[in-house]
């Protein structure tokens, strides 16, 4: 395994109290926001694969097989754990972050290349931060046709960081805090990566999945009918907002057919993500989380803005 290198020192993100500079920045901020909270998102996960690229992360996942022989399971696991982490309180984020950092302590081993590899190892621990944002970037910029200047890109870098602040390691293991040193490693690590035994057996799996635990054995026949589209559907999205040179390492072809596919797949999600009501694109836990919202606004509209007395209202009365 590839050492840990701390990055220099950068500027902190206050992740305890942070929030946007400006109404610009929130903006963009609140865009991304809802396009992670959204259930198109999910649509993007194959992106994901430039995580099991990674050597150690490849070893980790092919030691517990969970990925390999379960990926149904594994995903529902993921998902909901993104979502607690992502669109839930404060106290049910903290509570999730530390029960996956306890429980991350306990994957490590050696990997067949001989090396040891661990979890939680930074090197290998920050990947999967980086590596699920710049998915979630990469479908809220193909969602929305957003293009956010420098300082907007900073600002939703700086809200994922608050979002997932019960998951840095710390001190000079932190994440990165800096948007343009973020890309600057992002290509640097590319360096590392590799087609693994777990990226093949990933591609594979979404390419011929098995029908979901969840869906009732009647639905078999169907199932097998709709599979191979969906799983192409799901590869043409994934690998389409990967970076060029990860999504050369692919075990795909991806050539100006592919390109022409994810264009007019992503302007079709484009028009149902602006012309669908939120409620229904909506995950659970983010209409949950835009409902709560809405009412404390309106609780908050009732009030006073001041107890000072107020003449004018005093002499309207007496």
């Amino acid at each position: 395994m590839t050492c840990p290198v701390p990055h220099k020192e950068l500027r902190a993100v206050d992740t305890a109290t942070w929030a946007p500079a400006s109404s610009a920045t929130a903006a963009a901020v609140e865009r991304f926001e809802q396009v992670g909270g959204s259930v198109l998102f999910g649509l993007f996960g194959v992106a994901l694969f430039d995580q099991p690229m990674l050597p150690p992360v490849s070893a980790a996942l092919e030691a517990t097989g969970r990925s390999r022989y379960e990926p149904w399971a594994r995903a529902v696991r993921t998902a909901a754990a993104d979502q607690l982490i992502y669109h839930g309180e404060d106290a049910d984020r903290a509570a999730e972050s530390e029960r996956l950092m306890l429980l991350h302590r306990d994957v490590k081993g050696v990997g067949p290349d001989g090396e040891r590899y661990s979890a939680l190892n930074p090197r290998s621990w920050n990947w999967i931060l980086y590596s699920t944002f710049f998915v979630q970037r990469g479908a809220y910029l193909t969602l929305t046709g957003d293009e956010p200047t420098p300082a907007q890109s900073q600002a939703i870098w700086e809200h994922y960081l608050y979002k997932t602040r019960g998951l840095h390691l710390p001190g000079s293991s932190r994440p990165i805090a800096e948007f343009p040193e973020l890309l600057a490693h992002y290509d640097e690590m590319i360096g590392e990566l590799r087609r693994t035994t777990a990226l093949e057996g990933a591609t594979s799996t979404v390419m011929r999945s098995p029908r979901p635990y969840f869906l009732p054995a009647i639905t078999e026949p169907l199932w097998r009918l709709g599979a191979p589209t969906f799983g192409h559907i799901a590869m043409i999205l994934g690998c389409g907002i990967m970076h060029p040179e990860v999504r050369a390492l692919m075990p795909i072809t991806w050539g100006r057919r592919q390109e022409r596919e994810f264009r007019v797949l992503t302007t079709a999600l484009r028009v149902a993500y602006q012309r669908l009501p939120a409620a229904v694109t909506d995950s659970p836990m983010a209409r949950n989380r835009r409902k709560y919202e809405r009412l404390v606004g309106g609780y908050r509209d009732v009030g006073l803005t001041a107890f000072t007395p107020d003449p004018g209202f005093l002499a309207k009365h007496r």
